[in-house]
């Protein structure tokens, strides 16, 4: 009789994979596959490589201590020496940024922490000597312990946060392994996000402080930069940046070294003062390492989500590519980012205008027009650009109702999305948001014959407005002139304060656009339920 473990290998993969996809669309956590391997021996050789291919070490799945987990997953791969070749995705962090360990003296700390750093690496292992120790070193050296023993590592997510001691997150444990040798997954790693949750009151992000040691990896293409709230948190904690996004790499403030501690009573080894000296050294925010890699690095996207871009300096980031092809950016109206910043952005994209194909920036600073007219941005340099997400504030004068956009379209522009924030154009009684949206379409539709010959799709989007994008005559006159020329026109309004239609949250592109400005789901379920009782 024939049965199941009678299957070939590559079935039994399938029902893995097809069984832990499944358990995860549905929202529960945990290793439904470690079930799975208890079943048969043949079971769990199948099993044993997807239950580990994208470890999670971040502490955001039930509040599990990373310290505990990284130990665990050290030990375990310490016992299946295999197991590092099957990671491709990593989650981890975050972790505590203390430098040296509590449980010894300055200088015993050190030596011990560096001595197994230099076996782990050397080894490609961890040794049976430091299995049992593993709890006493600091976690910056256990996370740089880790990433040498993972070769075939194709996407790193770092969650990041500050010490609560107000010191910068340190690297400089990773960056003393990369002096010891390179990080072995090297041009394997194509993907990287980094992930910061806590503002640091010293001024100093974390995120800056591994940006100079990774970027530089040679495989490296695409870099997602995001944050929970970290525009709110700018205004709860009343910090000021101290890096505006126009100002450059060169001119980061570095925090302050804490006091030294009293003299050890060991003393080191040579070999052990010249690499504590290399160790003291290193800049923590990697501002040489960012600078050296200009024109060079091989990343050819980057997305900054939700963060306050005047935390990080932008232009330093685009201009390490040496061929950027996409740039995602959301410039927040709460993160006191000036005209002078967007403009300096855009000046560091010109540097790709030759390969950039897709571009996406939204700047909802709210100029009042009336008395201080918007600044355009001139997107026509940039050849190859396909897709153009932009807010009408960097595309357009606008002094209600005329809009003066000038010829600053890309001819080889397929998609254009247009974001338009209703109180930054209109007062009540002088003109609407659909009147706007009427003469967008005109002036667009004024240039089609003229140069925008590939232009297929228009989406215009408005914001802070409650009224349904329906049955207006303007929009439908809009929507007449782009049909005419065969180009396909949607519009949208949606209004964060959370009194919408219901109808209107039925729509999950609307919902999660509310969600992206940062809207409490409380508010706009009690909208819900005020306009549910009004009708």
């Amino acid at each position: 009789m024939t049965i199941i473990t009678d299957l070939p290998n590559e079935l039994l993969e399938e029902i893995a994979i097809k069984l832990r996809t499944q358990y995860y669309d549905s929202n529960r956590f945990g290793n439904v596959l470690a079930d799975f391997s208890l079943v048969c021996r043949a079971f769990y050789r199948v099993a044993f490589r997807y239950m580990h291919d994208e470890p999670d070490l971040s502490a955001t799945e039930r509040d599990l201590c990373t310290n505990k987990r990284v130990c665990e997953f050290l030990r375990l791969i310490q016992k299946n020496p295999g197991l590092g070749y099957v990671v491709r995705t990593l989650a981890i962090g975050p972790w505590d940024p203390t430098e040296l360990s509590r449980k010894w003296s300055k200088n015993e700390s050190f030596m011990k922490s560096y001595d197994f750093l230099k076996r782990t690496i050397e080894s490609k292992a961890v040794q049976e000597e430091d299995v049992e120790r593993l709890n006493d070193h600091p976690m910056s050296v256990l996370v740089a312990a880790l990433f040498y023993l993972l070769p075939g590592l194709g996407y790193l997510h770092l969650v990041l946060q500050s010490s609560k001691r107000d010191e910068p997150l340190s690297t400089r444990w990773l960056l003393l392994a990369m002096d010891i040798a390179p990080l072995p997954f090297g041009e394997k790693i194509r993907g990287m996000e980094l992930e910061y949750i806590e503002l640091d009151t010293t001024g100093v992000f974390p995120c800056r402080t591994t940006l100079g040691a990774l970027l530089g990896l040679p495989g490296l293409e695409h870099v997602r930069f995001t944050s929970e709230d970290a525009a709110n948190s700018l205004l709860l904690a009343g910090t000021y940046s101290q890096l505006p996004l126009s100002q450059g790499v060169e001119n980061l403030v570095i925090a302050p070294e804490p006091e030294p501690e009293p003299e050890s009573t060991i003393v080191l080894s040579s070999a052990h003062s010249n690499a504590y000296e290399r160790f003291r050294s290193f800049d923590p925010l990697c501002k040489q390492r960012l600078l050296d890699i200009r024109n060079t690095s091989s990343i050819t996207g980057l997305s900054f989500y939700n963060n306050p871009c005047s935390t990080f300096s932008i232009p330093n980031i685009i201009q390490a590519s040496k061929e950027l092809k996409e740039f995602d950016c959301f410039i927040g109206s709460r993160t006191r980012d000036s005209r002078e910043d967007v403009q300096a952005v855009h000046r560091a994209l010109l540097e790709h205008k030759d390969t950039l194909e897709y571009l996406s920036m939204s700047y909802y600073k709210g100029f009042g027009n009336r008395h201080n007219p918007n600044f355009q941005l001139d997107f026509s340099a940039f050849r190859r650009l396909e897709t153009l997400q932009v807010s009408m504030l960097l595309l357009a004068d606008i002094d209600a109702p005329q809009i003066i956009i000038g010829n600053v379209l890309p001819a080889n522009l397929d998609s254009l999305a247009v974001k338009i924030r209703h109180p930054s154009f209109a007062s009540p009684g002088v003109c609407d948001w659909d009147e706007v949206v009427l003469c967008l379409i005109t002036k667009i539709a004024g240039m089609r014959d003229a140069k925008l010959e590939k232009l297929n799709s228009v989406d215009v989007r408005v914001i802070n407005h409650p009224a349904k994008a329906s049955g207006s005559l303007k929009l439908k006159e809009a929507r007449r002139m782009m049909n005419e020329m065969g180009i396909e026109f949607t519009a949208t309004t949606y209004d964060p304060s959370g009194l919408l239609n219901y109808s209107l949250w039925t729509n999950s592109e609307v919902y999660m656009e509310a969600w992206y400005n940062r809207i409490e789901a409380e508010e706009w379920i009690l909208g819900i339920a005020y306009k549910l009782m009004a009708e």
